[in-house]
Formats: C-alpha cells, structure tokens, sequence
C-alpha cells in the first residue's frame, strides 16, 4: 500500500509541472504591454498591424503567428520579468489552446512590412479556461526562458506567438495601455516584481 501511495504521488506530481501558472501572478507589482503587434501570414509572408494576437492554425493550411514589440522602461533594472498572457470570454481559444513563443531577430517592427525573422524558442504555453491565463508547459518545454528573467530594463524585447497544435485558434484582444498593480491587462504582457 505504501508503494501504491508513493506513486501516485509521483504521479500527481508529476501531471500538476504540466501547466505551472505563470510566476508569481499575485506578486506582480505592473505589465508592460507592446508598443506595436503585428500579425505575420505564414503563406503571403506579410505583416499587418493589428489590435489583437491572431495565432491560428487550421487543417485547409491557413496559418498566422503574431509578432510583438515590448519596449522595457529603464526603471525596471533590478526587477524580475515574467511572461504573461491573459484572455476573457470574449477572446477566442479553440484547438488546444498552445502556443510557441519564440525571439525573434528584426530591429524594429514598426519597420518590416514582411517576414518574421524567428530565432530561439523561448516557452511554450496552454491556455487554461477556469484562469483565463496561459500556463507554462514544462513538460511540452522544459525550462522555459521567459517564465522568470532579469528586466532588459532599456531594452526592447522582440517575441512571435506560433499555433503548436494542427487546428488552433488564439484570438485575443490586446489591451494597450502599460498596468500598475496586480491586474493583468488582456492579451500578452510582461510582468514585473
């Protein structure tokens, strides 16, 4: 019985790294959101300008991923930064509700009409309907690189949102306004403490 105990508590434990919550969401003291987003065609390979994350895959090979552009204020130097994002009822998540967060390689996006210029694979997120967050998958990407990070205070952080499953939709309103205190703005973000 001991034996049987031990493991599905292995188990247990092992099911809940699955999706960790995103760090530390009660102790975030603001959020930065993207000075500028763009959603990038995989098949025209264009760029447009857009008020929302439109990451979608579907099985007649429509595809988009979206681009952000997320200037960190100098202030921040000595704070811890976290990726954060955060969907209503009113945003749409179908599929499986993953996505891949990659850096990506362009100077400025306000500059690149096409092309998405991705580089390193940063995390991999789920969505979870009972928070409305997006959860780090540790188990699809272990070790993710922007669940908890020094600030780049002064610098300008360069990310793409890419669909992971065969059909999913990700279509999320962006709130564009920089937040203080604990309450996550809709749409991705970095957060800080």
């Amino acid at each position: 019985m001991k034996y049987a105990t031990a493991a599905a508590l292995c188990l247990i434990s092992s099911t809940l790294t699955l999706a960790a919550p995103t760090t530390k969401r009660a102790s975030f003291s603001g959020f930065i959101v993207p000075s500028v987003l763009k959603v990038h065609d995989i098949n025209s390979n264009l760029n447009v300008a857009s008020p929302h994350t439109s990451t979608i895959r579907t099985a007649n090979g429509f595809e988009t991923s979206t681009l952000y552009q997320i200037p960190i204020p100098a202030e921040l130097s000595g704070k811890t930064c976290a990726l954060v994002i955060h969907a209503t009822s009113n945003d749409q998540i179908e599929g499986t509700g993953e996505l891949d967060i990659f850096n990506n390689l362009f100077a400025d996006l306000n500059d690149l009409p096409s092309g998405n210029q991705r580089n390193q694979q940063l995390a991999r997120v789920a969505y979870d309907a009972a928070t409305g967050f997006y959860d780090f998958d540790t188990v699809g990407f272990a070790n993710p690189k922007i669940q908890s990070f020094p600030c780049p205070a002064g610098a300008t952080l360069k990310w793409e949102s890419v669909a992971v499953g065969t059909y999913d939709v990700n279509v999320i309103a962006q709130d564009f306004a920089n937040v203080v205190g604990s309450a996550a703005p809709n749409g991705l973000s970095v957060g800080y403490y």
